[in-house]
């Protein structure tokens, strides 16, 4: 039986400023290669800022991104990708923008570039240097309609207390969209259907998984399609308060003292 063990990044493999134990995480591949394992990262992040962060390793593992919005399976040169309608981005960019909801932030990416909707806020917050050295050329456009290529996600950063508002506006609205939040007032919205799961999904009828073989790692509502996934589930002692009752196993340690790590070695032991 091969196993694929899957993490989300964010506050669940990653600690609060990014990082991650890079000689520990190797070593545990090479536990996982040795007995026949498998590793996937499966991320709100894009492919791009994911080899950017993880060098070398993401070539070792599988690649599930932008929330299920582009997967590859390792070694694969084909990056399979799932686009929003651009004929919705007019409507969705008004409902972002509605005063009341006070947006801090609005980016888009498409599978090659970053886009940051001009004149909000918080702009500033997207210079930190892992998304500078991903992307030193983000592109600012007055509207979402102006981007001429197709856009693999949208997110708007919010305070927490408007970010269900703006979830509950855009899904009220019906448009052809996957709306989900990763915590922290974050709203990401995908082409309708789209999730990890379901990316996730076509990985594993690829590499000839079986959806019980997938031990899952995750702390927000928007690992929770593929929580349901999983034979097996493990959610952070961090994790959304949403996620706790449902039965899943609380890893013992958490995204600040290397819990996903740890976690596997004792499964692998």
């Amino acid at each position: 039986m091969t196993r694929l063990f899957v993490s989300d990044l964010d506050q669940t493999f990653l600690d609060g400023q990014r990082h991650f134990n890079g000689p520990r995480f190797a070593a545990v591949l090479d536990k996982l290669e040795a007995n026949g394992d498998q590793f996937a990262i499966a991320t709100g992040r894009d492919e791009k800022w994911v080899r950017n962060k993880f060098g070398e390793l993401a070539s070792r593992v599988h690649l599930v991104t932008g929330n299920g919005a582009t997967w590859r399976v390792n070694g694969s040169d084909t990056l399979h990708v799932r686009n929003v309608d651009a004929d919705v981005l007019p409507k969705l960019e008004s409902l972002l923008l509605q005063p009341e909801f006070d947006a801090v932030r609005v980016i888009a990416f498409s599978a090659n570039n970053m886009y940051r909707l001009a004149g909000l806020a918080g702009n500033g917050d997207d210079e930190n240097s892992d998304v500078r050295q991903t992307y030193p050329n983000i592109i600012s456009v007055d509207h979402l309609s102006d981007i001429d290529e197709p856009l693999t996600s949208v997110t708007g950063a919010f305070s927490k207390a408007h970010a269900e508002e703006v979830i509950d506006a855009v899904d009220n609205n019906h448009l052809p969209l996957h709306v989900t939040t990763s915590g922290y007032g974050t709203v990401d919205i995908l082409a309708a259907g789209v999730n990890k799961a379901t990316s996730l999904t076509k990985l594993i009828d690829q590499i000839a998984i079986k959806p019980e073989d997938l031990v899952v790692f995750g702390d927000g509502m928007n690992d929770l399609e593929m929580m349901q996934l999983a034979g097996q589930t493990y959610i952070m002692p961090n994790s959304d308060k949403r996620l706790f009752g449902r039965g899943y196993n609380v890893v013992e340690h958490d995204n600040e003292h290397d819990g996903v790590l740890a976690e596997i070695e004792k499964i692998l032991a």
